[in-house]
Order: structure tokens, then sequence, then C-alpha cells
């Protein structure tokens, strides 16, 4: 029941939450997704009205592997198809390096379940190149060589 890619093989592991856990309920878009695996809003326009009662958990779809801009957070327990899934928008989670990790800069995401030190970027020239401050998902709190694991505050 795993999702493509890579990500940590224990599941979505949560140490701080800070006393007020950033949970989403959302519904699962025609797939499988894996604890532990960094997630996206895929959605329909309009799917939402002016109002709360035009509102429903179901209304928000997430898919996978999240990488780059496209990030809204880190998908909490193992889901079936199109079933429903709780996301953490924010929290310190234990997450797999793809590169060397440094504690205190930022971190961005890469489409694998992996993170990256969020280096520097040339200039945004387009809508679909967000560049460095577009790219962010947290800060690492530990240094981590690629593969190991760092401790990351993911705050999009």
């Amino acid at each position: 029941m795993a999702a493509a890619g890579a990500g940590n093989p224990s599941g979505a592991i949560m140490l701080f939450d800070f006393g007020a856990p950033h949970l989403l309920p959302a519904t699962v878009r025609n797939e499988i997704i894996s604890g532990g695996v960094f997630v996206f809003g895929s959605t329909a326009n309009n799917i939402v009205g002016a109002r709360e009662n035009q509102f429903s958990p179901g209304s928000v779809l997430m898919t996978r592997d999240a990488s780059g801009g496209q990030f809204n957070g880190i998908n909490m327990f193992d889901t079936a198809v199109s079933g429903t899934c709780t996301v953490a928008l924010g929290g310190v989670f234990l997450l797999v390096a793809g590169g060397s990790i440094f504690g205190g800069f930022p971190v961005m995401c890469d489409g694998g379940n992996f993170v990256h030190t969020l280096g520097s970027r040339v200039v945004p020239d387009a809508a679909t190149n967000w560049g460095p401050a577009g790219c962010k998902i947290g800060r690492a709190l530990t240094n981590a060589a690629s593969g190991g694991f760092a401790l990351v505050h993911i705050n999009p």
C-alpha cells in the first residue's frame, strides 16, 4: 500500500505540534497515499461557495509527491484509494534528506518525498518558476547527510 516515491519508512513521525496541531481532513484523489508522504491540494475550480454550509472536508482533494511550490503538508496515515486523509499543515517531523541538510537553513521538497537545503536561485521568470520563497516548506533543526534523517519544522 505504499505510495510512489520514498519517505520515512516509519510513516509520518511528528515529534512536536506546539500544543495546537494543524490537521486538515481531506479526501485522496484516486490513489493511495502512505503516511509521511508530502501532499498538495488537487481540486477542481469553484468547489467551495461563499458560506460555511457549502464546504465539507470532502471538498479538499489531496494528491501525493508534492514538490517545489506545490506543497501543503504531510499525510499522517496510510490511506485507501480515494479514501479520507489527515494532513499536517505544520509541526516538527523526522524527514529523509535528499542531500546535505544544515540546521537553521530553509528546506524544500523535491517530488520524491525528500528534503533539500534551499539554496539560492535565479529570479523567477514565469508564473511557474516560483523562486526560493515559493519553494520553502520549513526549516531544518538538525543537520543530515543524504539518506539520513533531519528534524524539520514544517511551516509553509
